[in-house]
């Protein structure tokens, strides 16, 4: 909080009725006393409907009241304004939109989403919506598009598609290209009959089915990856960017430092790999069970003290004890996943790596962690964001347990007590 001499003033804004305010000067009295009612030359406030839907936009209006109000009457009648587009001859279709949305802001996002929303819309916006001019791109054509790509991708490749469309569609806006954004608000239409949808391998593990993964891993160095997501919730680039002095073994902690990232080389280069901080930003500690720093503890016997590597080097080096190729993980992961039968009928494994981590707060939850723990071994800012996310854990099991708090009030009567004080009501009305 700024200093009380350094915050900038601001007169005070009176509610006079709804949609109609007074904006008192800094220099007016009622600034000081904050008396309504009272007789000053102060400009009033109307509020009126905005240039996009459900938006409101406030109109100044020196006064009297009694014009004020008629001036937002006027303003009501005449409905939302019309918005200023302005012309750019070289953005005509949304092909056009987002080759200049990218090329824009190269340099000024993150890799990552450059590269997120360049393949979302190559593999799942582009083939239907591309060729549009933006005039098309309507509300109903937009929604309909998105009803067609639930049939086909995954819940997360949609979300991402209809992402990057909106980002899109709001740049055009900002630029005064279009109107409005055809994209704003929607939201993924869920299943009827309550089914879930097609999300591809996100399958959350039980504490058997983890058992058996687990033994399915015939490398020390392929199950201590796996128990570092499964059980400390690291996502795959963490897992990837640490280091030896990241872990306190004996304290049974571990430091989140850092994270990898690959990005594709282009036109046949090979891949560049970037060591950046972990998602939050910030470093971030969190505890490791007792049979993982012991696997932790053999895999540096076995990789550093007899083999010589880099006791400062990474825990999972790829060749040359550098970084290991991003692919890597996700191929190991899918042979213990087979080994361990966690295949659906195609052969495809079940697990992602990604639902390493579902698992880990999935378990947590199930045993009973309280929400704040799970949330800082998650590394989660708020606990709300573990209660969205992880909702599914917090099943009907806990709901009985919370409500089974109020089994000990002396008033609890069973159903049989009700129906037979009810029948002894009925044959004894005046008793």
């Amino acid at each position: 909080m700024q200093p009380e001499s350094t915050r900038p003033r601001r007169g005070w804004r009176e509610t006079v009725e709804p949609g109609i305010y007074r904006v008192h000067r800094v220099g007016c009295p009622r600034s000081a006393d904050h008396r309504s009612g009272g007789r000053c030359g102060c400009p009033y406030a109307v509020k009126a409907p905005g240039r996009a839907p459900g938006k409101t936009r406030n109109v100044t209006h020196p006064g009297p009241l009694r014009d004020a109000r008629a001036e937002r009457w006027r303003l009501l009648a005449a409905g939302r304004p019309e918005s200023r587009v302005t012309t750019h001859p070289d953005i005509v279709s949304l092909h056009d939109l987002a080759t200049a949305y990218m090329r824009a802001h190269d340099g000024v996002l993150a890799p990552a989403t450059i590269k997120g929303h360049g393949e979302a819309y190559r593999r799942s916006i582009a083939p239907t919506l591309g060729g549009l001019p933006l005039a098309g791109v309507t509300r109903q054509r937009v929604v309909a598009w998105l009803a067609e790509l639930t049939g086909t991708h995954s819940a997360h490749g949609c979300w991402k598609a209809l992402t990057a469309l909106r980002t899109f569609l709001n740049a055009g806006v900002a630029w005064g290209i279009i109107a409005e954004n055809a994209a704003a608000g929607l939201r993924l239409p869920g299943s009827r009959d309550g089914s879930p949808s097609r999300t591809g391998p996100r399958r959350v593990l039980a504490m058997a089915e983890l058992d058996r993964l687990l033994a399915a891993c015939t490398a020390v160095r392929t199950e201590c990856m796996v128990r570092v997501s499964a059980e400390a919730g690291l996502r795959r680039g963490e897992v990837v960017g640490l280091r030896w002095g990241d872990l306190d073994l004996p304290g049974r902690r571990l430091t989140v430092a850092r994270s990898v990232w690959q990005e594709a080389g282009r036109d046949g280069a090979p891949p560049v790999r970037h060591v950046k901080p972990p998602k939050s930003g910030r470093v971030k500690v969190v505890a490791i069970s007792l049979g993982l720093a012991e696997r932790l503890g053999d895999l540096y016997a076995t990789s550093v003290i007899e083999a010589g590597a880099d006791a400062a080097g990474y825990v999972f080096p790829g060749a040359g004890g550098g970084v290991m190729d991003a692919s890597t993980p996700s191929r190991m992961l899918a042979r213990a996943c087979v080994r361990a039968g966690l295949v659906d009928g195609d052969g495809t494994p079940l697990v992602s790596w990604h639902s390493l981590r579902h698992t880990a707060a999935s378990l947590m939850l199930a045993d009973g962690v309280p929400l704040p723990d799970v949330a800082a071994q998650l590394r989660h800012a708020d606990p709300g964001i573990t209660a969205r996310v992880y909702s599914h854990s917090l099943g009907e099991d806990r709901q009985h347990a919370a409500a089974s708090v109020f089994d000990a009030l002396q008033t609890t009567r069973t159903v049989r007590e009700t129906v037979r004080e009810t029948d002894r009501e009925r044959e004894n009305p005046l008793a």
